[in-house]
């Protein structure tokens, strides 16, 4: 009897702890329109709970399993004031809280968009493919279309490099010293992790983190309390860069014990991309570990990176796309019966980080993370020593090159002929690709004492960058919040190139084969680092693993103070940020190049910049729904390490008169949020002043008309103007049917003339490495940024029952090729003897000198997907095709080649064929389709 009483009461008591189990429930919705809200996140605090969700594409959020007590229930995100509430759960079945409430704000971070190259995401100037990426979370019709239809086609909002874009893990700025862009490589594939941003700001709106850049900030919150509880699992097939991509994750929450973990992880993989020859192997992963030891104090550590191997695509000129089509790549060959490509780049660049939030009391908080950023980045690429350029697209193997004549004459019947000849070797495959086998046998034949003709060789940079950051924010009365947040940075990179595979040979030569120098009435070739202490018969000679050509460090200290203040009303909120700035630099080169023994070896100059920059934001609430934003930056901003050292692979030299650039932004908004209709109308400014462009590269004819020369080019004092408009409406005009049309229409020149130098070998000879050749005329130049207007006309139909369809109208326009600046130098007018060119014209300096406008072109996309909830489990099936109709004719971008170095050249049609701009072709067709399922 007692058994059974007790066995009645185990029961009785498993039953009662069963009732006390509630599901909670809710929708959020805009308080001004009644439409739902995704994509917010829902957290439910008290007792031993500390739960999180995020509202799904009907504004629902649901809590399963939830004891009974009081909590509080808190609503956040992106474009939304944060709502707080009490709730008491008390044994019932299920608690619906029914309609969630929330207020419009425009000043809270709503918008935010990265969109991403291949060529960013890679760093190299050769990659034709993209991905467009997209970082923001929120309901901005703009953002929306911006990204995910006009973005798909390399469009840029406000015309912008991502040099401008801030991007923040846990305060922590991930923008490289180098070139100012953040490498999004090292967390791509966490779309668990990245997918809804602690906070993103549009263009120069003011920012909790840090004082920002002209294309805003983003910044992440790595807590696992701050993400989806549970396992998602997700698979991708998609025709772009990679073809599969699979991902895991698994997030405890915040457990009884104040704990949450959380995992992560994906590969990305392609044999062959939708460019020829290109394959595509990425890992990542992400481990989350938080510990909440009390309502104050939370300790978070974070470790993350994403091992990447990829080779990539080569620009193209027109005779070559018309040869063999837009998906063509020169950088693959054949070998033993495979493609191998010889650009490969590989990075793999860990973070580790350890972040403390302290909740001081309910108006103050402190975040304060320590990070350690290690890893190197690699591209590969073959070299060659006193031999010829090996590539199919060399300029000697294009048909353009038989009908070319020095002296202007015009081309014969048999130049024609050899003109055909290789023509047809072309179009049959013949000569199109790379020929391993013949490098392979270059080096057999002609290497007698074992030194490599041709070798694979890979520039390698090897960054350490430590970084403390610390953000506090108070509330110093109701209407009045303060934001200080200062960090420092030191990073150590190392730069070098290293021999990767000899293709049969023994060795490198340690020597520059463009250059000689006589002695004792003896020429030689100069020697790229004459410290090597190894025995006289092998100093010269460098071997698989080892460093050739170049080894320098760039080592840079950086430190900024950031304060702001935000006054609110009930008409009117007015914020003011400030900053303070220092940046030193200096470079320390290992390898003594014998050119320039007195500028290459040890530490260099440091050169150091103050900064400093003033931001204000006022938004005016004419009434829940019509609001009017104006925002206005000045700001000095100091120059990349590669900016200060503009060939630092073989010297410390850099121009005179560098400085910090100047940079002024404003921007003024009209924003309408009515229950069936939203729009933003937006008109912007941006001046730059004293900036430095850069670039590599070969001039025939510039310096000495019988000579090539390989160059870096350097302007000092360029200054851009950005001006433009942006324009969006979305109307719900039934139920389930919403239409939206968006415009931007933009105007983006150079608004200065820089000055203009090469540094070259030639000059260093001198002793002078670098020659200032004047004025380059840029000015009223447009400025090569991707389409600079763009519009797109949509409509989506969502089904109550959980399906969707969209399609999108999208037209980009007004797309220019990057003007060569040596052309608009006064030295391109000069012949062989130092005059003016007596075939000079106006009607054909004219002729020249324009800028090549690409065609304006149309796409059409389609996007559609259905959603599943089965009890606490949810599933979901997406998809996208852009470019449904298979245009191949749009030029996303491209470059006229420096190498055209007078007017003479210029002049000949068979050489600017040869040496034509090069582009970048869109894809056609892509398609990506997703399925995930969560519990």
């Amino acid at each position: 009897m007692n058994k059974l009483l007790l066995s009645l009461s185990v029961f009785a008591a498993t039953v009662a702890m069963a009732q006390a189990q509630t599901k909670v429930t809710g929708v959020a919705k805009n308080a001004a329109t009644g439409e739902e809200v995704y994509n917010l996140t829902v957290r439910l605090d008290g007792g031993a709970v500390s739960d999180a969700a995020i509202t799904d594409r009907i504004g629902y959020f649901q809590f399963v399993d939830i004891p009974d007590g009081t909590y509080k229930l808190q609503v956040y995100g992106v474009g939304y004031d944060p709502y707080e509430k009490e709730i008491t759960v008390a044994g019932q079945k299920e608690l619906d809280l029914g309609d969630i409430k929330l207020t419009f704000n425009p000043n809270t971070a709503e918008v935010g968009i990265i969109t991403l190259t291949d060529d960013e995401l890679s760093d190299d100037e050769s990659t034709t493919a993209s991905n467009s990426g997209l970082l923001q979370s929120s309901r901005d019709v703009f953002a929306r279309v911006s990204a995910y239809e006009l973005g798909s086609y390399w469009f840029k909002p406000r015309g912008l490099d991502n040099k401008y874009n801030d991007v923040h893990f846990n305060g922590v700025r991930m923008n490289k010293m180098d070139n100012g862009r953040a490498t999004f490589n090292n967390w791509g594939g966490l779309n668990d992790v990245t997918r809804r941003p602690d906070e993103l700001t549009y263009g120069i709106e003011p920012s909790k983190y840090a004082f920002g850049d002209l294309g805003g900030v983003t910044n992440f919150d790595t807590r696992p309390s701050t993400m989806r509880k549970g396992v998602s699992l997700a698979y991708s097939n998609t025709n772009r860069s990679y073809r599969n991509r699979v991902m895991a994750t698994y997030n405890t929450g915040l457990m009884d014990n104040g704990w949450a973990f959380m995992v992560s992880g994906s590969r990305r993989w392609a044999e062959e991309g939708i460019i020829e020859g290109t394959f595509y192997d990425a890992y990542a992963y992400y481990l989350g570990i938080e510990k909440k030891f009390n309502e104050k104090h939370t300790l978070n550590f974070t470790s993350f990176g994403a091992p990447t191997r990829r080779s990539t695509g080569s620009p193209n000129t027109q005779e070559v796309v018309d040869m063999k089509g837009i998906y063509y790549n020169s950088y693959w060959g054949w070998q033993d019966g495979e493609k191998r490509n010889e650009r490969v780049k590989k990075t793999f660049e860990p973070i580790n980080m350890l972040t403390h939030h302290w909740n001081i009391n309910n108006k103050s908080k402190l975040t304060t993370t320590v990070s350690y950023q290690f890893g190197k980045e690699s591209g590969s690429r073959l070299d060659w020593f006193n031999a010829n350029n090996p590539s199919p697209t060399y300029y000697r193997n294009m048909p353009s090159y038989k009908l070319y004549k020095v002296d202007g004459s015009a081309p014969t019947e048999a130049d024609f002929a050899a003109s055909n000849v290789l023509y047809n070797q072309w179009m049959n495959g013949e000569i199109s690709q790379l020929n391993w086998n013949n490098l392979y046998d270059a080096n057999r034949k002609s290497s007698k004492d074992g030194h490599a003709i041709y070798w694979l060789t890979a520039d390698v940079n090897e960054d350490r960058t430590a970084t403390a950051y610390t953000n506090f924010q108070t509330e110093l009365a109701p209407n009045i919040d303060l934001t200080l947040a200062a960090s420092y940075q030191n990073t150590n990179s190392k730069l070098y190139r290293e021999v990767q595979d000899l293709m049969g040979a023994e060795f490198v030569w340690n020597k520059d084969d463009f250059n000689t120098v006589v002695e004792n009435g003896v020429s030689r070739f100069y020697r790229y680092n004459i410290l090597d202490n190894r025995d006289e018969s092998e100093r010269d000679k460098i071997r698989k693993g080892e460093k050739q050509e170049y080894y320098y460090e760039i080592n840079r200290d950086y430190a900024d103070l950031f304060a702001q203040t935000k006054i609110k009303s009930k008409f009117l909120d007015v914020t003011i940020g400030m900053k303070a700035a220092m940046t030193k630099f200096y470079r320390d080169g290992k390898f003594q190049n014998e050119m320039y023994k007195d500028h290459s070896y040890g530490k260099s100059k440091t050169y150091d910049f103050l900064d400093f920059g003033v931001k204000s934001n006022f938004l005016v609430k004419l009434d829940g729904r019509n609001f009017i934003q104006a925002n206005v930056m000045y700001q000095t901003e100091a120059p990349t390490s590669d900016e200060i050292f503009p060939n630092a692979r073989l010297n410390d030299v850099t121009i005179n008169g560098i400085e910090s650039a100047k940079i002024f932004s404003g921007d003024l908004s009209y924003i309408l949020r009515a229950p069936r209709i939203k729009a933003r109308a937006t008109a912007y400014y941006t001046r730059t002043k004293d900036e430095i462009q850069k670039a590599f590269g070969y001039i025939d004819g510039g310096l000495d008309s019988q000579k090539r020369f390989f160059v870096s080019e350097v302007l000092n004092g360029v200054g851009k103007e950005y001006l433009g408009t942006e324009l969006a409406v979305e109307a719900q005009v039934l139920p389930v049917l919403t239409v939206s049309a968006v415009a931007s229409i933009g105007q983006y020149v150079y608004k200065d003339n820089p000055d203009y130098y090469l540094y070259s070998d030639e000059f260093g000879k001198d002793g002078i490495p670098f020659k200032n050749f004047g004025t380059s005329y840029l000015k009223n130049y447009k400025v090569s940024s991707g389409p600079q207007s763009g519009f797109s006309l949509g409509a989506e139909y969502r089904d109550p029952k959980f399906w969707w369809i969209g399609v999108s109208g999208n037209l980009l326009t007004n797309n220019y090729a990057s003007p060569a600046a040596y052309r608009r130098t006064a030295s391109f007018l000069l012949d062989d003897n130092g005059v003016t060119d007596p075939t000079l014209t106006d009607e054909g300096l004219m002729r020249v000198l324009k800028q090549e406008k690409f065609s304006n072109e149309f796409m059409l996309n389609i996007n559609m997907g259905k959603t599943f909830r089965i009890g606490k489990y949810s599933a979901g099936i997406s998809g996208t095709i852009n470019n449904v109709l298979n245009n191949k004719n749009y030029v996303t971008g491209g470059f006229e080649q420096m190498r055209i170095g007078n007017y003479a050249n210029a002049s000949n049609k068979y050489y600017q064929t040869m040496f034509g701009p090069k582009m970048f072709y869109g894809m056609g067709t892509t398609y990506f389709a997703n399925i995930y399922f969560r519990f």
